[in-house]
């Protein structure tokens, strides 16, 4: 009888974190919703395995599924389907049209669209820049998902977010974002290439 109590009690106490953390999450996302057109500073880091391969910092502009990236070598507009990435030594813009797990890599807020579902999860306070926050741990239920395991750190008394750190395969893309500025006001062409600006730019089309 002891035995079966200690599973239930086990199970009951992971079922609780589950939902605290999907709690955390969701009052996340509500926050961010509330920001509208949202203007974040952030660096960006990758890692195979624990090795650092590189890492930028820089301005991100978002609005819904849209968004602008200044970055300290490339800049990236994306409309919502279409994609500009212009590397400041080439000379050249190449234009695409993403896929979602180039997505996931460049948004630190694409997190908003698939965490309720395929994801087992918990949390553990924890502290980050001097700040009190929650760790989110998300892990994949399928071995097929494109980001198989996610660490979203979020303010406790804000619910502001701090760091988002996505593995896929081997590879992790930490974010770690610095000041984040809600109710701006963007347009249409804050997410397009603004040709005349660059009129010596070769544009390449990959579509």
């Amino acid at each position: 009888m002891r035995k079966v109590l200690t599973c239930i009690l086990c199970m009951l106490s992971i079922t609780v974190a589950a939902q605290n953390a999907r709690n955390i999450l969701d009052a996340t996302a509500e926050k961010i919703r509330q920001m509208g057109d949202v203007r974040a500073n952030f660096v960006a880091t990758v890692f195979n395995g624990t090795t650092e391969q590189g890492s930028t910092q820089g301005t991100i502009l978002i609005q819904g599924k849209k968004m602008q990236i200044s970055a300290d070598d490339f800049k990236i507009w994306y409309n919502g389907k279409t994609q500009w990435s212009l590397a400041s030594e080439s000379g050249e813009v190449n234009v695409s049209t993403p896929t979602e797990r180039e997505m996931s890599n460049m948004n630190p807020y694409s997190f908003l669209g698939f965490y309720k579902k395929g994801y087992k999860m918990k949390v553990r306070q924890t502290k980050l820049r001097g700040k009190d926050a929650y760790e989110v741990h998300l892990i994949a239920n399928k071995t097929t998902n494109i980001n198989q395991e996610i660490y979203i750190d979020v303010a406790k008394n804000d619910y502001t977010p701090l760091c988002i750190r996505v593995r896929q395969d081997n590879d992790w893309n930490r974010i770690s974002i610095h000041s984040l500025q809600g109710n701006q006001h963007f347009t249409e062409s804050d997410f397009e290439f603004p040709k005349s600006e660059y009129p010596n730019v070769e544009i390449i089309d990959l579509r």
